[in-house]
């Protein structure tokens, strides 16, 4: 009996299989097209992108903010001028979902009138305070 079912089973599981393996490449292929897409728009250099990557903040490069801010938006989780808190932890892993949102409640108010400068000093708030979240974040 179990075997029947199994044989019944088999090409739906594969289905299913099939089906969640495209679904992740499409992801995959959809982040790259939008961290490709920011670097044309915004002429950031590989060299502030590795910085960034690497967790140095103490960069004042407007391309390198506002490819920031351009990552944040066409990911949905930034606006104008300022971030989705709810959209944002949809990106995140639901265990950290919690601290993550208390965090960036916080780091939202981060002054700054400039909307590039804005996205830039959030992920470097949220960086300061949860290090291990933003490093599993595909920025570059």
């Amino acid at each position: 009996m179990h075997s029947r079912l199994l044989l019944f089973l088999l090409p739906t599981m594969r289905a299913v299989s099939i089906v969640l393996i495209t679904t992740a490449l499409c992801l995959v292929l959809v982040e790259a097209d939008i961290r490709r897409e920011c670097r044309k728009q915004t002429g950031v250099s590989w060299g502030a992108l590795k910085k960034f990557r690497a967790a140095n903040f103490q960069q004042d490069d407007k391309k390198l903010k506002c490819y920031v801010k351009c990552f944040m938006k066409k990911n949905g989780i930034f606006g104008e001028r300022d971030i989705d808190i709810d959209k944002a932890l949809r990106h995140l892993p639901k265990g950290v979902q919690g601290t993550s949102k208390r965090v960036l409640e916080s780091c939202k108010n981060v002054p700054s009138t400039d909307p590039c400068d804005k996205a830039f000093q959030i992920v470097k708030c949220f960086s300061k305070q949860e290090p291990e979240i933003l490093r599993g974040v595909p920025f570059v």
